[in-house]
């Protein structure tokens, strides 16, 4: 009797951990979303649940395919915010404080890598960095023998003295002319 009851808990467990409504890493508080093009907003839910997507003054509902998989093309947004980004489906995520603007992907060397705290005049670019407006989202470097549906972690953080001696300093220091501009 034991082993049918703790099946079933396990099995009503696993049941309602799959029903949520979920976005990959990359959407989290702080994110940056490009400004002047359709904005792609998707993530995993039961198959055939209706996922509802609200974003500034748009909303678009959709269904999760067989697969559980669901993805909306949100009209381009005009720099601005920050701004609420909100799914709906079983459960509710709403995602605050985020910003559209220009997103650049640096990657590809190992000077990528190379942080702000490790560049010349290091102490006086920490000292002055204080924008919040510059966000950085570092993926943690992992192997995998096949692709993958989402990142392994990271989170989007807004530049200050105290975080940006972590950021790439080519992808800041281009950030930084940038929002100049």
């Amino acid at each position: 009797m034991k082993r049918i009851f703790l099946l079933s808990a396990l099995f009503l467990c696993n049941y309602f951990a799959e029903a949520n409504v979920r976005l990959p890493k990359i959407f989290g508080e702080g994110m940056v979303l490009q400004r002047n093009q359709a904005i792609p907003v998707w993530g995993w839910a039961d198959k055939g649940e209706l996922v509802s997507v609200q974003f500034h003054d748009q909303a678009i509902v959709t269904k999760a395919d067989k697969f559980g998989k669901w993805r909306v093309n949100l009209k381009p947004e005009a720099a601005g915010g920050p701004f609420q980004l909100s799914i709906k489906g079983n459960n509710s995520i709403v995602v605050s404080d985020v910003l559209v603007g220009e997103v650049w992907l640096c990657s590809g060397q190992s000077n990528m890598e190379w942080s702000v705290r490790l560049a010349k005049n290091a102490e006086r670019e920490m000292r002055e960095a204080n924008n919040s407006l510059i966000r950085h989202f570092k993926v943690p470097n992992t192997i995998a023998k096949d692709p993958r549906d989402d990142v392994a972690g990271g989170q989007w953080i807004a530049a200050s003295n105290e975080t940006v001696g972590d950021f790439t300093a080519v992808g800041y220091y281009f950030a930084r002319e940038l929002y100049k501009e």
